[in-house]
């Protein structure tokens, strides 16, 4: 029998400046795993400049940890490629 699905969710989309940038965020923050893998499931892609998240949870208290979590990454994410936008000319700068 399949696995139920996580009954509470939530999608995002992050615009970020190009195309590029959306897929190098998606590729860096989908190699941590959820550490409650078995309450929180997490997923990242690209749609053209968009960052899409999905985050599926097993109570809304996990949903709340896992998002602010993913946020916390982000951010992280984020901040490094605008420091190596600074760095080379040939790069796209973050916004």
């Amino acid at each position: 029998m399949p696995a139920q699905p996580f009954p509470h969710r939530l999608d995002l989309a992050i615009p970020l400046p190009t195309p590029q940038l959306a897929t190098v965020a998606a590729q860096a923050l989908a190699v941590d795993q959820d550490l409650n893998a078995d309450q929180v499931q997490t997923v990242y892609t690209a749609d053209g400049s968009c960052l899409c998240v999905s985050l599926s949870a097993a109570n809304v208290r996990i949903l709340r940890i896992a998002t602010n979590a993913m946020f916390d990454m982000l951010l992280m994410v984020t901040n490094t490629m605008a420091d190596f936008a600074d760095e080379s000319p040939t790069a796209v700068a973050a916004a």
